[in-house]
């Protein structure tokens, strides 16, 4: 039986799915997840590769033993590296993007945003690439001509599985390097102070290393947004799609960059699909915001639990604010925020809940002034999806129309371009018919 692995990390949790073309869709099942959270060492963060890889290598072995020529594809979030040394070893754990060091990087740079907005279109955030690489030259000066290279996360999985190396595209486009000919800019390097490297970004849609028996790597959308918006299939001009995970990404694709000042302004992102077009987006805090609150209060439901018993709440709170990119409590950001603590869970329910959609819904009309279309419904994938109160809020909030589904949208969009490398699916046009024909989706019409 000819198949794939899909090996999807998010920031928060890990795993693979097994999948296969049948009558003309994609199917596949959950094999394995697990956990998975960044570790404190010296006061640095660090993920645990040991543990991804370990899951990568769980995955190839399933392939193999389950599928015939089989390929595995990785996705992961993006931004986060590692660092090689110059005979090819790995130096250090990835550093999280999480880790605080990152926002003294992100101050320095204040002097250049405006410039590197128009090399890159990147929104400016404290997370991206450039100020990881910008805080390890301010920690070591020499560090950027002592190593022998740096590699984004898939790619370094996949180097450190095969020996093989890659520089993929859409992982690249969330770095604020890549320049808007998708090529790497030499003067973003310049102001970080870094060298370019000496290998330029791939499109996915093709077969690398292999790892073991039969099992090679396939380079798919290996951001996992990317994947996702691969896995809805086909978008038309007045959707917009959302992938609500540990962040929520919300925009629309579009033909090329819109790198204008007041995209710059409006915060929007200029990240690639599969296919080199662009993932006009933002970036939101997600359920990482929901999740820690949840968290905090100590609460015995679930997440989709306690969201579904919400109390509507006057306050809305604009989750876009940087307090929020890793408050030491998310309660008291939260409360600080209002002016008040919430009396209840209900009530804190309806403050989370109320706060990431309404700061989502504001999106499409930023998003219409931008690019000029008119937007009707909002495509949503993700875990999120999967909230029935969370679906019904955005709806209600947004006044669009939601579609919601499927919730395994990086999955499918990584088997698909996984079939697409291996030529059983013949074009790019065909991968979006069969995606379309494998995603199932729930209506959900605003109330009010």
């Amino acid at each position: 039986m000819h198949g794939a692995v899909a090996v999807d990390f998010g920031a928060t949790s890990g795993r693979f799915a097994a999948g296969w073309l049948e009558d003309g869709k994609i199917r596949f099942e959950v094999i394995e997840q697990i956990p998975h959270v960044a570790e404190e060492r010296g006061k640095k963060l660090f993920w645990n590769i040991g543990e991804l890889l370990d899951l990568a290598r769980r995955a190839a072995n399933y392939a193999e033993a389950k599928f015939e020529n089989p390929t595995i594809g990785i996705d992961t979030w993006g931004v986060d590296h590692g660092f090689l040394d110059k005979e090819g070893n790995l130096l250090q754990a990835p550093m999280c993007y999480r880790d605080p060091c990152n926002v003294g990087a992100f101050d320095s740079l204040k002097p250049h945003r405006s410039r590197l907005y128009a090399l890159t279109g990147i929104q400016h955030q404290p997370f991206n690439t450039i100020c990881q690489l910008v805080a390890r030259r301010i920690e070591d000066p020499d560090f950027p001509t002592k190593i022998g290279s740096w590699m984004i996360l898939p790619d370094l999985l996949g180097y450190l599985l095969t020996g093989y190396r890659n520089q993929e595209l859409t992982q690249a486009s969330t770095t604020q390097f890549l320049g808007l000919d998708n090529l790497w800019s030499p003067e973003a390097f310049e102001i970080a102070g870094w060298p370019v490297p000496d290998m330029q970004p791939q499109l996915p849609g093709r077969i690398g290393g292999n790892i073991q028996g039969n099992v090679r790597i396939a380079h798919v959308g290996s951001h996992d947004t990317a994947s996702a918006v691969c896995g809805f299939g086909d978008l038309g001009d007045a959707q917009m799609f959302l992938n609500v995970g540990t962040w929520s990404l919300a925009g629309c694709v579009i033909e090329k960059p819109l790198a204008t000042p007041e995209a710059e302004e409006a915060q929007f992102t200029n990240e690639r699909t599969v296919d080199g077009r662009v993932r006009f987006l933002k970036n939101i805090p997600g359920f990482y915001v929901i999740n820690r609150i949840h968290e905090e209060l100590g609460l015995k439901n679930t997440v989709p639990e306690w969201l579904a018993t919400a109390q509507d709440v006057d306050e809305r709170i604009n989750l876009v604010h940087p307090d929020f990119y890793n408050p030491e409590s998310m309660v008291e950001t939260c409360a600080g925020m209002v002016g008040r603590r919430p009396q209840s869970d209900l009530e804190w329910a309806g403050l989370a809940l109320g706060s990431l959609t309404y700061t989502i819904a504001k999106q499409p009309t930023e998003l219409e002034k931008l690019t000029g279309r008119r937007f009707t419904s909002l495509r949503v994938g993700g875990g999120g999806s999967q909230s029935q109160a969370f679906c019904q809020s955005l709806a209600n909030e947004s006044g669009l129309t939601v579609y919601a589904g499927p919730a395994e949208a990086t999955v499918l969009g990584n088997l698909a371009m996984q079939f697409l490398a291996s030529h059983q699916i013949g074009s790019m046009e065909e991968m979006r018919q069969i995606v379309s024909r494998s995603a199932s989706t729930k209506v959900f019409e605003p109330q009010k």
